[in-house]
């Protein structure tokens, strides 16, 4: 197997020993007559045999203990290994073939055997124990400036091709009711490509940072590969949105933009990812880029760039200094929408800030911008008397800026002119910095952090003094 490779099967130096004893059994040597007497008068000497360079072929695979897994998936599963002409190239992909059963959730456990097969080939042979059928799972999550509960619904390998069929539901502090159902299928039996088909609803309350409800509907179909340097998603969606319910303090621009749009979307996502922890990573580095167009198939027209970069590195033997830079971009003919702009600021963005408190405001109302910048530095460190390193201390600065595309932003007419708002947009970035803790989980990062704002514009919301965050990305 490949370092590459997403999934392994243990057991593989008995999977050699089989096939060490049979090729030993199958060799010419092992048929010759024997003479005692002058192997007893002969000196001593060593002799190897190469299997792996030995001319094989498949001719039979038996499956133990395997319930539940369709004929035509194990064909597709095994074809490589059936064209394996060598002992190297079948020990190779029986066990590639028992890894994707056990990442796929098809078996459990699978140990893998070579005999000898009828036609003077080999005989490959699964042992396996049925993975788990069905799975149900409740959660508690903390992030963005909310708190949310959440049951998840899981039937795996639904058809026996290892396809997933999974409904989530949860409810939060500002988050209404939300719905999402998917049906993930392997594209030829591999589990680093899927086909997903998914549907989604969700109705959310945008209050305190805007007086507004929003209600999203959306059905989507993906394919997602995952290589072993870049993995690459392409989302096909169309989704409806409402803003609604509009509090009797919103702003002339939210009354405006409030009622239905309808988006037709096609997206493209490469991601590389080499850190060792996807929450409080010590080495390695992200870069991920999105490219987004919408109406393709009718409603709005915009195209959505989005990136980000980050790196980790160790300082001594304690210390990891971790560096983040974001930054997006979205045009279209007219104005925005709202439901698609960029908003900045929060303890999982740019620190010392409120939830969406960089940026344009209209009144009280959070309006969010076409373009964007973030960027980050951060020093974890030893606790004294703390003897886990699950918790570090934090050191990090913060900056970012936000703004709109139209006359509202950096297109509007002003006596310093379009030059200067760049200028001033990209030289005058709102900081903050501070010092805090970090507790890595298993599944997410906390945080507790005491944020001081450096500089801040006008319609800017700084926070100064303790923030929370937990979640999977932060800046």
């Amino acid at each position: 197997m490949t370092d590459n490779a997403a999934y392994e099967v243990p057991s593989a130096g008995g999977l050699f020993r089989d096939a060490q004893r049979y090729a030993q059994a199958s060799s010419p040597a092992s048929r010759q007559p024997t003479d005692t007497g002058a192997q007893a008068s002969a000196q001593p000497s060593s002799q190897s045999l190469n299997i792996g360079a030995q001319n094989v072929r498949v001719t039979q695979f038996t499956a133990v203990g395997l319930t539940r897994a369709r004929n035509d998936f194990l064909h597709t599963l095994l074809d490589s290994t059936f064209k394996a002409q060598t002992f190297q190239q079948v020990l190779h992909e029986s066990r590639e073939a028992a890894g994707k059963l056990q990442a796929l959730g098809i078996a459990k456990q699978v140990s893998v055997a070579l005999d000898k097969g009828p036609h003077d080939g080999v005989r490959v042979v699964f042992r396996c124990e049925d993975g788990s059928r069905y799975a149900l799972k409740t959660g508690v999550n903390v992030g963005d400036d909310e708190g949310t509960a959440n049951v998840t619904g899981r039937i795996n390998n639904v058809w026996g091709g290892g396809e997933v069929l999974e409904a989530s539901y949860s409810r939060g502090s500002k988050t209404q009711a939300a719905f999402q159902g998917s049906l993930s299928v392997p594209v030829n039996a591999d589990p680093r490509r899927h086909i997903e088909v998914s549907a989604s609803q969700t109705a959310a309350d945008m209050r305190p940072y805007s007086t507004h409800d929003e209600v999203r509907r959306a059905v989507g179909v993906a394919y997602r590969a995952v290589g072993s340097v870049l993995t690459h998603d392409v989302r096909c969606s169309a989704m409806w949105r409402d803003i609604c319910n509009l509090g009797s303090e919103a702003s002339p621009t939210l009354r405006t933009e409030a009622g239905h749009t309808v988006k037709t979307s096609l997206a493209y996502t490469v991601s590389h990812d080499s850190r060792d922890s996807p929450t409080v990573p010590s080495r390695g580095s992200l870069v991920r880029a999105t490219a987004e167009v919408a109406g393709l198939l009718g409603g709005l027209k915009f195209a959505k760039v989005h990136g980000e970069m980050q790196t980790n590195q160790r300082v001594g033997t304690d210390f990891v200094l971790a560096t983040g830079v974001q930054g997006g971009v979205l045009v279209g003919p007219g104005r925005s929408p709202l439901s698609d702009r960029f908003f900045v600021g929060g303890q999982t963005s740019v620190r010392g800030f409120e939830f969406r408190g960089i940026g344009p405001r209209d009144h009280n109302d959070s309006i969010g911008g076409d373009v964007f910048y973030a960027a980050g530095v951060s020093l974890l460190t030893p606790l004294p008397y703390v003897q886990t390193p699950a918790l570090r201390g934090h050191l990090w600065a913060n900056a970012g800026q936000l703004a709109l595309l139209d006359d509202r932003g950096l297109m509007r007419q002003t006596q310093r002119g379009v030059r200067d708002e760049v200028r001033r947009f990209f030289m005058c970035p709102s900081v903050a910095v501070g010092v805090g803790l970090v507790y890595h989980h298993s599944m997410v990062r906390v945080e507790l952090s005491c944020g001081l704002p450096l500089v801040a514009a006008l319609n800017d919301r700084p926070k100064p003094g303790l923030q929370f965050g937990m979640g999977v990305q932060f800046l």
